[in-house]
């Protein structure tokens, strides 16, 4: 039977895992599993700790010990958690990696490329080249790296690429679009499809995601209202929205780049930009390279190099 199958083992913490619930991952025995996916759910664990700004070095040295001949995971692992816990890998393992050997590999250096280089075109090409290099049975179980390529599409404005790679999705098994992954796919690109229908379809999956208890959780529960916030927003639902805005900023999570972004948007709509001075300031202060920053600069310019123009000719 398939541990990932809606009723194997590794479906509960992977749907977890994947949904942000890194708490409640972290919070599992190794002993409740089999010996065979013992390895994998320590994989999470150790993600999920990184993920919530934990050091997993003691989780990766129990795994050299009790996993041994998986030398190749666990250095990749201790990379990944020096990047996230200090800001460099002394190793340089992710600048050494030219073609991914492997699922995770591929995934991390991606978004290593992405984060610290920031070069989504080469992340693009990397991860492109490791989905088309693999063989057959390895691309329909391993399906984190098209959730990562669809991503890249969508930030970079490529919707037509983003939505071939998920009709791609048509020629595997069953299996794989009951993964938790193939859902969230689906549900990005209805939003971006827009038009009531698809937008809603994609606000009650997220809805019925946060039925689940994310009390333990609220890092993920902040994403997943973000998700609601940003949908709720297009489907023009505006007290909706500032509910869920109310209940996002009582969470007390540190706001994303995205975040103060879709309420800078927000408030233009209902605020007619009251607040967006403020908000601006914020943003800069929690991602000085956002997009909509970027966006705003280059407007600017063109902006000042009209004025500059006509004050010449006068």
């Amino acid at each position: 039977m398939d541990a990932f199958s809606d009723s194997g083992e590794l479906y509960t913490i992977r749907n977890q895992f994947y949904t942000n619930q890194h708490h409640k991952v972290k919070s599992y025995s190794l002993n409740q599993f089999s010996p065979e996916s013992q390895l994998k759910v320590l994989e999470y664990q150790i993600r999920s700790t990184i993920a919530v700004e934990e050091d997993a070095s003691q989780l990766i040295e129990e795994g050299k010990s009790k996993f041994p001949g998986n030398e190749d995971l666990f250095q990749l692992l201790s990379a990944w958690d020096d990047l996230k816990s200090f800001g460099t890998d002394d190793s340089t393992y992710f600048d050494d990696i030219k073609t991914a050997s492997y699922e995770l590999q591929a995934v991390l250096t991606t978004i290593y490329l992405v984060k610290l280089e920031k070069d989504i075109d080469q992340a693009i090409t990397f991860l492109t080249n490791y989905i088309d290099n693999a063989n057959t049975l390895n691309k329909y179980n391993e399906i984190e790296p098209f959730l990562i390529l669809v991503q890249l599409h969508l930030i970079k404005g490529n919707f037509s690429a983003a939505n071939k790679i998920f009709l791609s999705f048509k020629n595997f098994p069953d299996s794989a679009r009951d993964n938790i992954i193939y859902q969230v796919l689906e549900s990005w690109l209805l939003a971006i499809k827009g038009e009531s229908d698809n937008i809603n379809n994609s606000y009650y999956f997220y809805d019925e995601l946060l039925s689940t208890d994310f009390d333990d959780d609220p890092q993920g529960k902040f994403k997943l209202l973000n998700v609601l916030f940003v949908l709720t927003i297009q489907l023009k639902h505006y007290p909706e929205a500032q509910e869920l805005l109310t209940q996002i900023k009582a969470l007390n999570q540190k706001p994303n780049g995205d975040f103060i972004a879709n309420h800078i948007t927000f408030d233009y709509l209902v605020n007619d930009g009251a607040n967006v001075d403020k908000l601006l300031v914020e943003l800069k202060e929690a991602e000085s390279d956002h997009p909509l920053l970027k966006d705003l600069e280059e407007k600017n310019s063109v902006f000042d190099e009209i004025v500059a123009k006509y004050s010449v000719s006068a």
